[in-house]
């Protein structure tokens, strides 16, 4: 017994220097993920809704198309091996659970595909499930042909050494009152004239294909088709989504003769592509680490299901803030995708930047939304200057000077806007405010709609359909002499070397302004300032950090605010950098929305000033903690609108786009 434990003492030992000689150096690594099949589940996608209008689901969609799907629910009886959908992604809820549920025969037995399923998977731009048992193995996957249209390729392999005689038919139909059905040969129609939604699923290969009553199909695809050892049977069918009859129409004749495989090849490799482009923007600590890459793919992934293309009054492909519940495109919101975007898909991001100038009033200013439906467009407010910012992102990641040319009237007369119907006394420094004269359009302008700065605020009359808040703010303020100098870099690109100086200029004054009237030596900490008076507005809030991204803090100023930002009894909670200082008794992190939870665009401008300012070690730890504790971030969770600070757990509207884009850029540390 003795012997035994020695030897095995000896054995321990052994094992412990072993393990003490692979230092992190040499210590085998873990090949990094690169390929859109690397990426499995990032994002839960696995719902199925039981009416037309059930918004909280999530799907998956590409290229800009208005539809988009979902995968059955594990070990659930109905729905297997079909793509549930699609939705409409106009806020319109869904035109079906599921229109092509397959049902399997093989030698005249029924296949049980729900015993039988072996994986379920999203990718980055693609569906797929996969059935196995001793005889065959069943692959059916969809993807996106164009902004319109999906297909759903089916490959069914007899693994057996004998042949199999094979059927396989689909059986689906709409949600009963929202649309009725039309064929026309292999095509099924399905109108919803309440929304003017025409989808068309057409079965090109199938035998057979006819209606059963107003709501449901059903196809034969092939009947006893014999299935030789090791052959593949294969078929597709596609499905369009539109917004007119003869869009759908045209569609539909276009994809006629369609190369599904080849469609598949080109959607691998662009995503490849694009995923290389993302990935290899920078090379840190985030990006060679496995983890930090997921995170980094699942907001990507999440900016792509909320892209649409063009269509009705939206006149460039833009990005709904949220497919749940968001329905048109929010201004500093697309300027915030845009950063992103254009890190792996430039022309995407060009679009995100055109489409709320489409809008631009004669007297410069950008309206707040844009949607559909051009006379829903809300006028009472704007949004935070970031246009500038975000144009000059899509211009260093892609090198179009036309572009910045293109755009640099423009943001130009946004900005001069500020000072002509938002800045009370003329002194240089701006407000929020609305057209309309009310706070709460005003408040809506700062983005940060109900934040504890403005409980007490009031409205000053500027001129017609020109109103300012009471206060002057440090986050306007901020926007406004970063802006000025990336409009004077602008103009030096463009060989504009006059207004390169006035807004050299300009910004000089400002920061004079915001460093001597906005700081208060005694807290440590930037303010609004009351119009009048100059008196500091003293709630610690996210926008106080402001100064320290757009660089215009001296640096005493950012150390003192950094100490802030660093204490556990102000910002760094369980989920750091939250809108509101935690030990306020205004404080509300679950249903507060401004007034404590995190948003994460205020944790990336408080991280990057922090970056700004050479404070790296600071900035790490509070990025790391926010993506370990940020409730699903790092498991299949889908990234959401905002989260409670003291717990990490998740609030309000999932996947959320600028939460997305912002946590790609803190991750690049771009």
């Amino acid at each position: 017994m003795k012997n035994k434990t020695q030897i095995l003492t000896l054995c321990g030992a052994l094992l412990c220097a072993l393990s003490a000689c692979q230092t992190p150096e040499n210590r085998p690594k873990t090949p990094l993920l690169t390929q859109q099949s690397d990426f499995e589940n990032l994002i839960r996608v696995k719902n199925v809704p039981e009416t037309a209008r059930y918004y909280d689901a999530s799907a998956f969609s590409d290229l800009g198309a208005w539809a988009g799907y979902a995968l059955p629910v594990n070990e659930s009886n109905e729905h297997q091996g079909a793509f549930i959908g699609p939705m409409n992604m106009r806020g319109r809820g869904w035109i079906a659970q599921s229109m092509a549920n397959p049902v399997v025969h093989v030698d005249g037995k029924a296949y049980d595909l729900k015993r039988n399923i072996q994986t379920a998977k999203y990718l980055p731009g693609k569906l797929i499930q996969e059935f196995n048992d001793e005889q065959l193995h069943i692959v059916t996957e969809l993807c996106f042909v164009n902004n319109r249209s999906a297909v759903v390729r089916t490959r069914i392999e007899n693994r057996s050494d004998k042949a199999l005689q094979l059927s396989l038919d689909w059986n689906g139909g709409t949600f009963a009152e929202t649309a009725k059905l039309t064929l026309d040969n292999h095509c099924v129609s399905a109108v919803r004239l309440s929304d003017q939604t025409f989808t068309a699923t057409d079965f090109p290969q199938a035998a057979n294909v006819k209606l059963v009553k107003k709501d449901s199909l059903y196809v034969t695809e092939v009947k006893d088709h014999t299935l030789a050892p090791k052959a593949t049977f294969q078929t597709y069918y596609t499905q369009t989504l539109g917004y007119s009859e003869d869009e759908v129409k045209r569609e539909h004749q276009a994809l006629k003769g369609l190369d599904v495989d080849a469609c598949f090849a080109q959607n691998e490799n662009r995503w490849n592509q694009q995923l290389a482009s993302l990935l290899n923007q920078t090379d840190n600590k985030y990006t060679r680490d496995n983890k930090y890459r997921k995170v980094i793919v699942k907001a990507m992934m999440t900016l792509n299901s909320n892209w649409r293309s063009a269509a009705g009054d939206l006149l460039h492909a833009g990005s709904y803030p949220s497919y749940n519940g968001f329905f048109g495109f929010w201004s500093w919101d697309s300027w915030k995708i845009a950063s992103a975007n254009a890190l792996y898909n430039p022309e995407m991001a060009k679009d995100e930047m055109r489409t709320l100038f489409d809008y631009q009033a004669e007297n410069g200013m950008v309206p707040d939304y844009v949607s559909y439906y051009k006379q829903r467009n809300n006028w009472r407010d704007s949004k935070p200057p970031v246009a500038a910012w975000g144009a000059m992102n899509v211009y260093k990641a892609s090198g179009d000077k036309a572009f910045l040319a293109e755009m640099f009237d423009k943001l130009c007369r946004f900005h001069r806007w500020w000072y002509t119907d938002r800045d009370h006394n003329q002194n240089g420094v701006c407000e929020y405010g609305s057209t309309d004269g009310t706070l709460i359009a005003a408040a809506w302008e700062s983005g940060m709609d109900n934040g504890v700065r403005f409980d007490h605020t009031k409205m000053l009359k500027n001129g017609e359909h020109a109103w300012s808040m009471d206060q002057e703010n440090i986050c306007l303020n901020s926007f406004l002499y970063a802006e000025k100098k990336i409009l004077a870099e602008m103009a030096t690109i463009l060989d504009k070397p006059e207004m390169a100086q006035q807004f050299t200029q300009e910004a000089e004054a400002l920061k004079t302004f915001v460093q001597t009237k906005m700081f208060d030596p005694e807290t440590g900490f930037f303010y609004d300032t009351h119009i009048d008076t100059g008196e500091h507005i003293k709630v610690m809030g996210a926008e106080c950090w402001l100064p320290l991204w757009a660089g215009i803090a001296t640096p005493e100023q950012a150390r003192q605010v950094m100490e802030k930002m660093m204490d556990p009894n102000k910002f760094n909670s369980t989920l750091p950098l939250g809108t509101l200082d935690v030990s306020h008794p205004r404080l509300r992190p679950t249903r507060g929305y401004w007034r404590g939870p995190v948003w994460v665009d205020q944790v990336y401008f408080g991280i990057q000033g922090l970056r700004n300012y050479g404070f790296d070690q600071e900035a790490d730890q509070l990025l790391e903690k926010f993506i370990d504790n940020a409730q699903g971030l790092t498991t299949d969770g889908p990234i959401h609108e905002n989260y409670n600070p003291l717990t990490g757990e998740t609030l309000n509207c999932p996947n959320f786009g600028w939460s997305s884009a912002c946590i790609i850029k803190m991750l690049l540390n771009n």
